[in-house]
């Protein structure tokens, strides 16, 4: 029953998806490797290497790699903030994020696949 209850409240579909990106804490401006784990038009699910861990509410800014070229561009930069965490060792956490505006092409991409 409480699946049920947490899939009414999202907004937005779902789809799996891995790929390599690099979150900022906007007060901080320091970047944690990580990588996506499901993506939406609303926001990511992320695993991230973090020795200082994330908080629920956090400002961030993400950037997903999701082609394999060899630079990311800077304009493909997205505003979020973090809304659940949940750790998941020593150095890794799993954050759940929603951006500030629904952000299509941010994950055109994945949702395409």
């Amino acid at each position: 029953m409480s699946n049920q209850l947490t899939m009414e409240r999202r907004r937005f579909e779902r789809t799996p998806t891995v790929r390599p990106c690099k979150v900022r804490d906007r007060r901080m401006l320091l970047f944690s490797a990580g990588q996506t784990c499901d993506v939406s038009q609303g926001g990511l699910l992320l695993r991230v290497d973090r020795a200082r861990p994330f908080a629920p509410g956090d400002q961030i800014d993400v950037v997903v790699a999701w082609s394999h070229d060899a630079l990311v561009r800077g304009e493909s930069m997205t505003r979020a903030t973090v809304r659940r965490v949940t750790p998941m060792d020593c150095h890794h956490q799993a954050i759940a994020i929603e951006f500030e505006t629904p952000a299509l092409n941010a994950v055109a991409p994945a949702m395409a696949a």
